[in-house]
């Protein structure tokens, strides 16, 4: 009885100091995350930016931000499976809607939202505005919620800000980004929204970082990576993988989630 007990008490003792460690930050209440790298991949083209999903769960889009840069295809170990004829002005971001299986593409220093089909038809362009005066710190994030077909766009810094568009393409939120330590980021490269958990995902390229927020914004956990210049993310929570991509170093990354 005595050693089942001592047992017992270690276990706990041993459950309870994971759970501290991994669960707050030096007593200030801040969840950090962990990701396990898994695998890295060259991709074949320059200046990989914005990433998604593909709705058949089988594959990635990205985009590359080099003037005339295209969209494309990318399986999870990198290769390009298809590119679109449409060449970009500074594509930076990039989602699937899949309730019709469009991509929505943000091209940053044109202000522009653009939606494509699969086979690269262009279906419209929206303008979205924002009060910046530098040409490159425009859009670079983008997602959408299926549940209403409405847009989350980042704007990458000065300002760093949130905007919402919905169904018809009217502003219906803006916030400026504005997050306390330890969540602070110093501007917005990436954006994914995960629509089961309402909770948005967001890549900071210098700061070297990831912040998951709730649908307001809330900062509630964050994750530390290794490099900068990662501008894209997508999480396929089935196989608890994140994926990045690097504009330096023409890779894909790919992580466990923890």
């Amino acid at each position: 009885m005595k050693c089942d007990i001592c047992l017992f008490l270690t276990a706990l003792v041993l459950a309870l100091g994971v759970i501290l460690s991994c669960s707050t930050d030096s007593g200030s209440g801040a969840v950090r995350g962990e990701l396990d790298l898994i695998s890295v991949h060259n991709v074949a083209f320059n200046d990989p930016s914005g990433l998604t999903l593909d709705v058949s769960g089988e594959f990635l889009w990205t985009v590359s931000s080099e003037r005339g840069g295209r969209i494309y295809r990318l399986s999870f170990s990198g290769e390009m499976l298809a590119v679109l004829p449409y060449e970009g002005d500074d594509m930076e971001g990039i989602t699937m809607n899949p309730n019709d299986s469009t991509l929505w593409v943000a091209e940053e220093r044109l202000r522009q939202v653009i939606q494509f089909d699969t086979e690269g038809n262009l279906l419209q362009t929206v303008d979205v505005l924002v009060d910046e005066i530098n040409e490159n710190d425009g859009l670079e994030g983008i997602s959408i919620n299926p549940e209403n077909n409405h847009l989350f766009v980042l704007n990458e810094k000065n300002p760093m800000a949130f905007i919402e568009l919905n169904a018809q393409m009217d502003r219906v939120r803006y916030e400026n980004i504005d997050f306390n330590p330890p969540f602070t980021v110093t501007d917005l490269s990436g954006l994914f929204f995960d629509d089961a958990n309402r909770e948005f995902w967001m890549v900071s390229d210098e700061s070297k970082k990831i912040v998951l927020t709730d649908f307001d914004l809330n900062p509630k956990k964050y994750f530390l990576l290794d490099r900068e210049k990662f501008e894209g993310i997508a999480v396929d929570f089935s196989r608890k993988r994140l994926y990045l991509v690097n504009d330096e170093e023409n890779r894909l990354y790919v992580y466990e989630i923890l």
